[in-house]
């Protein structure tokens, strides 16, 4: 298959000047061998395969075939393919040179053909850009489906501007989320923690996360969830720990209200709220609630296995309890007092 396409120079090379003898010099052969004509048939009947299996219909390629041979650029390439190509790229007309690269995988077998895809002539790719694009497909799928069929130089490059600047896929495509940027690690414990209410199974819960060592600290609201309520909760959280520097919350009506400003400012610690609507701004929190619900869903007793959570090693080979307290929290898994 690669070798029919080329055109061949045979020259006579005295044996005394060979420096290495080849076999075929010493295998003469008079007239071509019964082998070598099933060989000949077999290549041509592959190619007409590929021919009848390209997904188009006969008038399609009659169509293609009839263009291509109108069109000046695939006519030189055709006749290039019978007859030879210029020894150099640089003798080749500057719009043949991008065939010039792939000449040895271009065939003329009735239609001009790069591998198995039809080479479609330059008045015919705008139609076919169209088609490919039918049911407004990305970058990716468009260009492969144009390599079941299709081919020119550079068609890889105009699908790729074909979709971007399609009005319909401009209007339509979702805007692609900024990339998340990760908070910056506290320099001691219960310098900057994270809360937030969240819902299980109609009660409510006030979770407080710490950035430092990932300690969780769990509050039953009851029945109530007013800013009093919240308060108090927090009074007794940095009552055990320390107040914190930072506190960061969303903008629930809890946080959000005066009474909560002034619970702020009378211990001292600054207030931050995440944009409206984009909780993944308070992320530490929203993975902390995940971890707590999967805690009141599997767990008969919820407290213990927040427990084995504060005492399970992290990445870092220290337990929340650890980084927190500076302390080993006593579980009901066996261990050495030392």
């Amino acid at each position: 298959m690669r070798l029919i396409r080329h055109s061949y120079e045979v020259m006579y090379t005295a044996g005394k000047n060979l420096t290495t003898a080849d076999t075929l010099s010493r295998t003469p052969v008079g007239s071509p061998q019964e082998a070598d004509l099933l060989l000949e048939n077999d290549a041509t009947a592959f190619v007409q395969l590929v021919i009848d299996g390209l997904p188009a219909t006969q008038n399609q390629l009659v169509q293609i075939k009839t263009r291509q041979q109108e069109d000046q650029v695939c006519s030189q390439v055709a006749r290039y393919c019978r007859e030879g190509w210029p020894a150099v790229k640089s003798k080749a007309d500057p719009d043949i040179r991008p065939f010039f690269i792939v000449r040895d995988e271009l065939m003329v077998q009735g239609l001009l053909l790069f591998r198995t895809w039809l080479v479609i002539p330059a008045g015919l790719r705008k139609d076919i850009l169209t088609r490919i694009h039918d049911g407004h497909q990305g970058i990716v799928k468009c260009r492969a489906l144009a390599r079941c069929s299709v081919w020119w130089p550079g068609i890889s490059q105009q699908i790729q501007s074909m979709v971007e600047n399609c009005g319909i896929c401009e209007k339509e495509r979702k805007a692609r989320p900024e990339p998340l940027k990760p908070s910056s690690v506290p320099d001691y414990p219960w310098q900057r923690v994270g809360m937030d209410l969240f819902d299980w199974r109609g009660q409510q819960y006030l979770l407080v996360v710490e950035y430092f060592s990932r300690n969780i600290e769990l509050a039953h609201l009851q029945s109530s969830t007013s800013s009093e309520t919240v308060i108090s909760h927090c009074k007794s959280i940095f009552a055990r720990h320390g107040i914190p520097e930072v506190v960061h919350q969303d903008n629930g009506p809890q946080f959000s209200s005066n009474k909560f400003t002034r619970f702020a400012t009378d211990y001292g610690f600054t207030h931050e709220t995440s944009s409206p609507h984009y909780p993944q701004v308070n992320g530490k929190v929203e993975r902390a609630i995940q971890t707590v619900k999967n805690f009141l869903l599997k767990a008969e007793d919820p407290y213990l296995a927040l427990l084995n959570y504060r005492a399970t090693p992290l990445q870092c080979g220290f337990s929340p309890a650890e980084m927190s307290m500076g302390c080993c929290l006593r579980t009901r898994v066996p261990v050495v007092p030392t």
